[in-house]
């Protein structure tokens, strides 16, 4: 670091201070596609979802609700499903975990 050498040349004491993660790994924050994502989903609790309807009713990019929907699923937090429609290849459909289930899977 060519300031702490500069610093410390000149007699002036500096302290290194450790670096402080401004958005900690877990936290869901204000606004997030995380949070927007489940805000939704918990204003329609017991409706399943097609990926592109998500896209639609949120106005959120393809890729923020698909890094959405993974962070969501490794917190248990939403289910996903597998379904076939006639003429079409398999999709997935999302909907909000119950409280009692998640608590009955984490068991």
């Amino acid at each position: 670091d060519p300031f702490f050498f500069f610093f410390a040349q000149c007699g002036v004491a500096t302290a290194r201070t450790k670096a402080v993660n401004p958005r900690p790994p877990g936290e869901i924050r204000p606004g997030s596609g995380s949070d927007v994502l489940l805000r939704f989903l918990r204003c329609n609790p017991r409706r399943w979802f097609l990926h592109s309807e998500l896209v639609l009713s949120l106005g959120r990019s393809k890729g923020e609700v698909d890094w959405a929907l993974q962070y969501l699923a490794r917190l248990r937090l939403i289910s996903s499903a597998v379904v076939e429609l006639p003429g079409r290849k398999p999709v997935m459909r999302y909907a909000l975990r119950d409280t009692p289930d998640r608590v009955a899977n984490d068991g």
